[in-house]
């Protein structure tokens, strides 16, 4: 048994492999596990064939404590993964009533016309205990092999991460009986990862019970540091100290925390308000400030002005700075920004505009030239960059650059010296 591996997954699916649909399950599972001390070892991708699927399951049973299998437990015809599973185990297909009635129950209660393709998600292998699925139709089941055990689930994310963290986690967790695995998430901001790599090197030469992986995005990088093993003193806490030493504010938060989220804290704790006017990113910033619960204590308005008329119309801006320096400039940015302040009468405002391409760009102002600005009373500032890219790319990095640019401020006298 301990030459088995932990955890493999097997998704099911032809979207998968053909494209059609992208995979969260693998990224998911594998966090959650290592939160208990599991490990995913291995992951597998199979079509909608029931041979295949089968064929997969009787080969992967033999190797591995627990196998989770996610998709193809609807009522269609190409849901075959019920049939290949019993097949794999060498059992067959068992019709569960009680099951069968709590799939009526969920149709009556959502006022759906129910289908008897439906009885198909009653059927399971013998042995196998149901799972119930909050968020959907389809249960799912767990069944045993030998010393191993197989969680079937459907495919949907939310109905996977339901069902994952209500039933099957704890069985797991109960199955291994391991202590958490000791990590911590760091979220960087305005520093690449070229730049981290001499210091990270440095610390682990030192901290040698931890690693370090470093997951970059377009305005910084996450550093996932973990102990090598499951132990509860590995040095973390020397560990946090000195990065925090040596980056300051530039860790804006740890575990999943995102950037908006602490600047929406720093920005209830003061009594600050803030207004956005959006061109080039068409509301995103917005949308991501939004995502914050409880933002419209200090999010005072988004005002999306794509056209020149707009601009003026909405937000003060000058017909003269629109002529004079095209829309796509530093006075228009600063104006925009300074327009949506007076006008919701926030402490700051905030403005994005661009060239996300890929059409309008000229030599003079070339595809992902941006300009996202601050102002405040009294002040601004007005950043200037040409970011690589295509256009949702472009996007997505002004609006980091803007938030980036919030942040620094609101960190004020709090974050000086500190990196």
């Amino acid at each position: 048994m301990s030459n088995k591996n932990d955890v493999e997954l097997i998704l099911v699916g032809n979207e998968l492999l053909r494209g059609d649909r992208k995979d969260s399950h693998l990224e998911y599972l594998g966090q959650r596990l290592l939160e208990i001390g599991v490990r995913l070892d291995h992951a597998h991708v199979v079509g909608d064939e029931r041979e295949r699927i089968a064929s997969l399951i009787a080969a992967r049973v033999a190797l591995s404590r627990v196998l989770v299998v996610a998709g193809g437990l609807g009522p269609t015809h190409d849901d075959v993964t019920r049939d290949a599973v019993a097949d794999g185990l060498g059992v067959p297909l068992e019709f569960d009533e009680n099951e069968w009635a709590n799939i009526q129950a969920m149709f009556v209660r959502c006022g759906w016309k129910i289908s008897e393709s439906n009885r198909r998600q009653a059927f399971f292998p013998m042995g196998a205990v149901p799972v119930s699925n909050p968020r959907g139709t389809a249960p799912g089941f767990v069944v045993t092999s030998g010393d191993s055990m197989i969680a079937v689930l459907p495919g949907p994310p939310r109905e996977f991460r339901a069902m994952l963290d209500g039933d099957i986690l704890p069985q797991i967790r109960a199955l291994f009986e391991r202590p958490p695995l000791v990590q911590q998430t760091y979220r960087t901001v305005g520093v690449g990862e070229s730049k981290l790599t001499p210091l990270i090197e440095s610390l682990l030469a030192r901290f040698q019970d931890l690693t370090v992986a470093s997951l970059p995005h377009v305005a910084g990088v996450d550093l996932l540091v973990r102990a090598k093993r499951n132990v509860q003193t590995a040095g973390l806490d020397d560990f946090d100290l000195e990065l925090r030493s040596a980056l300051g504010h530039r860790i804006y938060a740890t575990g999943d925390t995102s950037l908006e989220a602490v600047i929406g804290g720093l920005l209830a704790k003061r009594g600050d308000t803030l207004a956005v006017a959006e061109s080039l990113t068409g509301g995103l910033l917005g949308k991501r400030l939004t995502d914050v619960s409880g933002s419209s204590q200090y999010l005072l308005a988004d005002v999306v002005a794509y056209s020149n008329e707009s601009k003026t119309k909405f937000l003060g801006v000058k017909e003269k700075t629109l002529v004079g320096h095209g829309a796509v400039s530093k006075p228009v940015c600063q104006e925009m920004a300074d327009g949506i302040r007076v006008a919701t009468g926030a402490t700051y405002g905030i403005a994005t505009t661009g060239i996300a391409g890929p059409t309008g760009g000229t030599d003079e102002k070339p595809v992902g030239l941006c300009y996202y600005g601050l102002s405040w009373a009294g002040g601004g500032d007005v950043h200037k960059r040409i970011f690589p890219g295509e256009r949702d790319a472009v996007r997505q990095r002004v609006v980091w650059a803007s938030l980036f640019l919030l942040y620094e401020r609101l960190c004020g006298s709090l974050c000086q010296g500190r990196g």
